[in-house]
């Protein structure tokens, strides 16, 4: 072979690897572009399988919805950035009573859980996660979620819901008992978190019925629960830690105080596990705790039971609190509904009772309860102020051992056959814009799926 013929030989040579480089280059590329296909289609595959999977998370709930409004889009929350939505029951004040018809061995239990389930309501996504931890002696379990399916949706649509823990969840450590010391199954945490309560005071005047131990035990339940708390703590440093939800770019501060213990002392050395009224600490309170947050939310224990307007010491100690600089403050302890106020110059709203949100009570007073919601806004000079305060009455049906308790919306008084509802529908807003209208006063509060109603009585 010539030198002209090698040199053409190497020239084709090099010429079919390159070609070959190229076709493999091409089959590369055709394989990667099939595989990003795939990939994406799988991935657009899984997350229509998510969305769907957490949209029917978002409304387990059909049938008290029913005639309600429909919304265009399903939101899980309001989540809009530089706005902060705040929603707040009153008091669960579980009696014994209560705890018994949560008893999942109740045939009254059973059958409220088949009516609902009937109805269409999924109210096994509500009980989730709450079997006691019983001990081997006590094997009882009890769960609360038939008492609140009705409410679920008006409770979890916020971008945090707050409610007053009125008593301690200390069982199965300690027995279930009621009035005059209370304690509850420690199970009712799970299901009020499922509705959507991500925050409870628990600093109230039943907080040491069963003493320093109850109190720390029920922080353990609520710890063990994902709940944050406010009022009653595990340590001085627990007492030290601020409580803070940062949502929407809002950074919202809670502080929780209670006139008294029902004169059960507070043990030497664990003065952490109640907060009084002390108003020169208060003040000191929020103070600081101003300087981490853009709003600071005060709940209290305060006030003459059963009256339904406010005594001169909660006007004085709510005067105080909105001279420091509290945004929101959030009354409860008479169990009766007392009115709305705002206060210095409107830079702070009030509401002097909530009443209860969940109890054993039997006069129709101590049965009426709300949801309070405000919308802590940013404006444009970088302060947050609570803004569209708003105010949706409930009731809570029941009879002790006849029929379960139900949380239902207090204007579907047709509905669930509340008695006088008309009449008491028309007092209670009468008496709740006693001091101010400057509020919305409404039939059903805007969930995941319906629109807010202002007139709708079911």
């Amino acid at each position: 072979m010539n030198r002209a013929t090698r040199r053409k030989y190497r020239i084709l040579t090099v010429a079919g690897l390159l070609i070959a480089l190229v076709i493999s280059c091409m089959f590369t590329i055709v394989m990667v572009m099939r595989h990003t296909k795939e990939v994406s289609a799988k991935n657009a595959a899984k997350s229509e399988a998510v969305e769907k999977k957490q949209k029917e998370k978002i409304k387990p709930l059909t049938e008290p919805l029913l005639d309600l409004e429909e919304k265009e889009q399903t939101k899980s929350t309001p989540a809009k950035e530089g706005e902060f939505v705040l929603r707040s029951v009153g008091d669960l004040l579980i009696h014994e009573t209560v705890s018994y018809m949560a008893d999942t061995s109740n045939p009254l239990y059973q059958s409220a859980m088949a009516s609902l389930k009937t109805d269409g309501i999924d109210v096994d996504t509500l009980a989730a996660g709450n079997e006691t931890k019983a001990s081997e002696t006590e094997q009882v379990n009890y769960d609360f979620s038939p008492m609140l399916a009705q409410i679920a949706p008006f409770t979890e649509y916020a971008d945090a819901t707050i409610a007053n823990l009125e008593v301690i969840t200390a069982y199965p450590e300690l027995p279930i008992s009621g009035y005059p010391q209370f304690n509850a199954p420690s199970s009712l945490l799970n299901n009020i978190k499922n509705i959507g309560v991500d925050i409870v005071s628990n600093g109230t005047n039943h907080t040491l019925d069963w003493f320093s131990e109850g109190a720390l035990t029920s922080i353990e339940h609520i710890r063990e629960a994902g709940l944050m708390y406010s009022g009653s703590y595990a340590s001085e440093k627990d007492q030290q830690t601020p409580r803070i939800i940062d949502e929407n770019g809002i950074k919202l501060g809670f502080l929780t105080y209670s006139y008294g213990t029902n004169g059960i002392p507070v043990d030497p050395g664990k003065e952490y596990t109640i907060s009084l009224v002390d108003v020169e600490k208060m003040v000191a309170d929020v103070t600081k705790l101003k300087e981490e947050v853009d709003a600071v939310v005060v709940t209290l224990q305060l006030g003459q039971e059963y009256e339904t307007l406010p005594d001169d010491n909660q006007r004085y100690v709510f005067e105080m609190l909105s001279e420091a600089g509290v945004k929101l403050i959030l009354g409860g302890h008479p169990h009766v509904l007392q009115p709305m106020d705002w206060y210095n110059g409107k830079e702070t709203f009030a509401i002097y009772s909530q009443a209860s949100f969940l109890t054993g009570q039997v006069n129709i007073e101590n049965k009426q309860g709300g949801i309070t919601e405000v919308t802590f806004k940013r404006q444009e000079d970088g302060e947050v102020m609570v803004t569209n305060p708003k105010f949706m009455p409930l009731f809570i049906l029941g009879v002790e051992n006849e029929k379960m308790y139900e949380v239902v919306p207090y204007a579907d008084y047709q509905k669930y056959t509340i008695p006088q509802g008309a009449e008491w529908w028309g007092m209670l807003q009468e008496r709740m814009t006693t001091y101010t209208d400057d509020f919305d006063y409404v039939t059903h509060l805007e969930t995941a799926r319906t629109k807010e109603a202002k007139d709708k009585h079911r």
